[in-house]
This record gives C-alpha cells, sequence and structure tokens, in this order.
C-alpha cells in the first residue's frame, strides 16, 4: 500500500465517520421533535375552540333570553285578562299591573309593568278590550352596561270581555 492510498483511506475512513456523525445528528433532532411547530396543536385547538364556541354560547344565550321574554309576556297578557275578566274598575287594573309584573319577573324580565301593560277598548261600549302587553330584551351582559338595551321587544296581545265595562 502506498502512502497515497493510505492517507486516502484515512481521508475516507474520516469522511465516512463525519457522515455517522451528521446522520446521527439529524436522527436526534428528528426525535426530539425537530419540528418548529412542535406542541403548538394544543395552543391552536384551545385558540379555535375559543374564538367558535365563545360566540356560539353567547348567541344561544341571547336567544334563551329572547325565548324567555316571550313566554313572559304571553303569560302576563293572559294573567291581566285573567283579571280584567273577573274584577272591574280603577282597581282591576292595579292588579292586572300586579300580574303582569309577577309574569314577567317570573321569566327574569325587568320590564316596569305600569309601561309594559296597555289595556284598550275594542267596541264603542267598552265590553270588550285588548290586552297588550310588551317588554324588550337587552343583549346578554351588555344589557346591565347601558349597550345593546331592548334589541328585541316582544309583544302579546289578549281580547278580553270586562266584567263592568270600562277597564
Amino acid at each position: 500500500m502506498s502512502v497515497g492510498a493510505a492517507v486516502r483511506d484515512g481521508a475516507d475512513a474520516r469522511g465516512r465517520w463525519a457522515r455517522l456523525r451528521a446522520r446521527r445528528r439529524r436522527h436526534e433532532w428528528a426525535l426530539r421533535g425537530g419540528d418548529s411547530e412542535a406542541g403548538n396543536a394544543p395552543v391552536e385547538f384551545i385558540g379555535w375552540a375559543v374564538v367558535l364556541v365563545v360566540p356560539v354560547v353567547y348567541l344561544l344565550i341571547a336567544l334563551a333570553q329572547v325565548q324567555a321574554a316571550s313566554f313572559a309576556v304571553a303569560s302576563a297578557a293572559d294573567a291581566a285578562s285573567r283579571v280584567l275578566e273577573v274584577e272591574q274598575g280603577e282597581a282591576a287594573v292595579a292588579h292586572a299591573r300586579a300580574a303582569v309584573g309577577l309574569a314577567l319577573s317570573d321569566q327574569g324580565v325587568d320590564a316596569d309593568p305600569a309601561t309594559a301593560l296597555s289595556v284598550s277598548c275594542a267596541d264603542a261600549s267598552c265590553t270588550t278590550a285588548v290586552v297588550r302587553v310588551q317588554a324588550g330584551v337587552d343583549l346578554p351582559l351588555l344589557g346591565s352596561a347601558g349597550l345593546g338595551q331592548d334589541i328585541v321587544v316582544m309583544d302579546a296581545a289578549r281580547s278580553v270581555s270586562l266584567a263592568g265595562g270600562n277597564p
């Protein structure tokens, strides 16, 4: 073996070792994750979950409040019409307002019964009246801050035969 061949074989051996070390480093890098995106999936999942879930939950809460207000005004109109059917005079209207207040508060609607209830004569002799209850629905969390008040106004009306004539 000549000196040149020995040098060449030594250089070749060093090159082989260098290639093996480089391959080993790449393998270790891949085992450690080797990716700049490693560990980001949970963060992205949480971020997207918040972006998608929070508005959907807010919408469901808003729709539940609208549904509760719908039940409240229908129940309040029924209660007021029942009171006006059996009572007469100014006391009947006061009791009807109290019934409206109870029906609205049962569903968590904070409307003033004095302004929510209106009674009007349906005919000239005022033996039949129309009881109308109206209440607004605020946006959840924003209504208490003064924003988004009475975004949706719910209305219910009932026709009633009055006990003594004039309401």
